[in-house]
């Protein structure tokens, strides 16, 4: 359980972006800001889990997960819950208990595994009575799904980006 403790980062990252706690601009992204005449400006995008956005996964009752099935197939599926039923457990993972879902099926089955970088699961953590939202993307480091009758699923997801937005006030 150490090793996933540990922050891995990736291309595009470089330790001067994780130290500033910037992500570059994607090549499309820098192509739409050409085309459309806008500035570049700074990447809300951050390669970790921010504490205030670590604090919203906690606050939230819902989370919208996706994946890809073994045919290559987008699926995405809302679990709610009690406050805290999302938790993270490093700055680049989440720790999730919920009930069985197809979506999960679709996760901890044997297809679309690249034992290198996991499957790929995007997330969405909503807070809806304060009117903020954080977008995840990452790779399940590890999945498991409980034998009782409450069907309770486990997963560990390693975050590549976070993107936290909120209310204009």
């Amino acid at each position: 359980m150490g090793d996933l403790l540990a922050f891995q980062y990736q291309y595009p990252y470089s330790m001067t972006s994780l130290l500033t706690n910037t992500v570059l601009w994607q090549e499309g992204e820098e192509r739409l800001h050409h085309l459309l005449r806008v500035p570049h400006g700074d990447n809300p995008t951050a390669p970790y889990l921010s504490p205030t956005a670590a604090s919203l996964v906690q606050q939230s009752p819902l989370l919208a997960l996706g994946t890809l099935d073994s045919q290559g197939r987008p699926w995405s599926t809302i679990w709610g819950g009690t406050v805290g039923f999302a938790t993270p457990v490093a700055y680049s993972l989440i720790e999730v208990d919920s009930k069985y879902d197809p979506v999960v099926q679709a996760l901890l089955t044997g297809n679309q595994t690249d034992t290198y970088t996991g499957k790929m699961i995007s997330g969405l953590a909503v807070d809806l009575e304060n009117r903020r939202r954080l977008k995840l993307y990452g790779r399940m480091v590890k999945g498991s799904l409980s034998d009782g009758d409450a069907g309770q699923a486990q997963l560990v997801v390693t975050l590549k980006r976070a993107l936290r937005t909120a209310r204009n006030t």
